[in-house]
């Protein structure tokens, strides 16, 4: 499962909102905001909000990326 689906999926985005959740993941990809973590601490919320300061929907993208990732390994571990 990829992330796209993920969002259409658990979320039912339409296309735009799902190109847009995909922009700004690049985005905090891009900027190194994203190191792999699995939770969403402090200090990862933090160097978000302070990169993109206006724009809380940066937040909710790395809310759900976390969670996309955290469901997928599930999946993996439990298919093991």
């Amino acid at each position: 499962m990829e992330f796209e689906d993920f969002l259409r999926g658990n979320y039912q985005l339409n296309d735009k909102s799902v190109k847009d959740y995909i922009s700004r993941w690049n985005g905090i990809v891009n900027r190194g905001l994203y190191n792999g973590e699995t939770e969403l601490t402090p200090s990862l919320i933090a160097s978000v909000d302070m990169e993109y300061p206006e724009d809380s929907h940066y937040r909710l993208t790395l809310k759900r990326y976390i969670e996309f990732q955290n469901k997928r390994k599930r999946k993996v571990n439990k298919d093991s």
